[in-house]
Parts: C-alpha cells; structure tokens; sequence
C-alpha cells in the first residue's frame, strides 16, 4: 500500500490490531493536543493561543489530562488567566438584570440570563477538543479515500477488530458524502458486519468474564476473557485503558 504522510496515521491504527482503530486514531491526536497546549513548545506561552485558553477553557478531561502532564507551573499560568478572564466576564454578566421568578401560572422556563450564557458557553468550549477536531475529520475523510484507492486497505479493514460503537456511528453517516456509488454499499455493509460480529465477541468475552469469577468455573481457562472489561470499554465508550491501569 502506497503510504502518504496524510495516510500513515490511518495505517498505523488499523494495523495494531486494536478494538477501534479510529479510537487509536482519537488518542494519538489528544496526546499530541496535550503535549501542544503545556509540553516542551510552552504554546501556552504565545499571545494568540493564551487568550484562547484564557476564553475556551477546557472540559473536564482534558483538564485532568494537563494536570497529569509534568508541567504544574505551565498549567497555574494557564489557569491563572483563565480565571482572570472569567471573573472579568462574569462581572459584567451579574450586572444584569437578575432572573424573575417563574409564575405558578405559566409553563417553566430556564431563566435567561447573561451569567447562565456565559457558562453554558464555557461548558461547551475546550481548547484542546477544538484542537483536535479539525485534524480527527480529516482523518476520517482519510478512510474513505484509502478505501476507494487502495485494495490492501480494503483487506485491512475487512481484518480489522470492528469499530467502538460512537465511531461505528460516525463512519456510517459520513460514508454517503465520501464515498461513490461503486464502493459505498460494499463499505456500510462491510462496516455493519464487522462492527456487529466484533461487538458480539467482546460481549462473549465480557460473558466468561463473569463466569470466570464464579467458583464453579475457577479450573476452567481464561480464553481471551482476561482483559474483557477493558476491550468492553473501548467497544461501548470510546475508551482505551493504558496497559499500565490494566
């Protein structure tokens, strides 16, 4: 298979062999996000990316991926003006009027007020997920363009462990806009058996799993039913837990 740099991630995921490689694809994107936004480039030094994080802010997984990150002083900088910034803007949103209390005659509404907008926009902000987006929607372009050109790829992905269910998800919607009308039915039904047939091994997994931790299967083998829960993570929420947790 011909291998382009645009292409070598693609690659790479599909051929280690994991329970979703777009999840693998996901991870390696959040890494490199991470290491941008507090590693040793200190990004979060520059002007235009501070007053980014300083706006955006970040959800609570990434926040716990930067506190994780061996760079506490980079992550006080970031929250410090952060938290600046906050405190500026929701001062000037409690100076408005307050929310009136709702009638026992009329339906319930959520008050509307400019502190609420402020903080439903910060919830739905996170510098590093918009980091990674645009990058992770290209690489699932990636897919459908390998798989109309490349037959080992087509193989490979007939080979593969199937997809977590969210990707799965994505990968049926996008497939009509991606891919012509020669390949397009062969992918959704490619893609509906491998996910289905991988699905239901994990589960069967998970199943002796449970039988394993009952007494009157204790002399039988493990299968590939050791490390169950984790593949059943990945399957169900997009999770891949590090060997090190396993």
């Amino acid at each position: 298979m011909k291998e382009k740099i645009y292409t070598i991630p693609i690659q790479d995921a599909f051929a280690a062999g994991c329970e979703c490689p777009v999840c693998a694809m996901y991870q390696k994107l959040e890494e490199n996000a991470i290491n941008y936004t507090i590693g040793p480039g200190a990004s979060y030094m520059e002007e235009d990316i501070r007053e980014q994080t300083d706006g955006q802010g970040f959800c609570r997984k990434h926040f716990r991926d930067l506190y994780t990150y061996p760079n506490k002083m980079g992550l006080a900088l970031i929250l410090k003006t952060h938290m600046d910034k906050t405190i500026r803007e929701l001062e000037k949103a409690a100076e408005a009027p307050l929310p009136s209390p709702n009638s026992m005659f009329k339906k319930q509404v959520k008050p509307s007020s400019p502190v609420i907008d402020y903080v439903e926009g910060l919830e739905r902000e996170c510098f590093v997920c918009g980091y990674i987006r645009q990058t992770f929607e290209s690489y699932l372009r990636t897919i459908f363009y390998l798989y109309e050109r490349e037959e080992e790829f087509r193989q490979q992905f007939a080979q593969s462990k199937g997809f977590c269910t969210s990707h799965y998800k994505d990968l049926f919607c996008l497939a009509p806009k991606y891919l012509n009308k020669k390949f397009l039915e062969p992918f959704l039904r490619e893609l509906n058996g491998s996910y289905l047939e991988n699905f239901k091994r994990v589960r069967d997994d998970v199943e002796w799993f449970i039988c394993k931790n009952d007494y009157r299967y204790q002399d039988e083998p493990w299968k590939n039913a050791r490390d169950a829960l984790q593949r059943a993570l990945t399957k169900t929420g997009s999770i891949i837990i590090p060997e090190e947790e396993t």
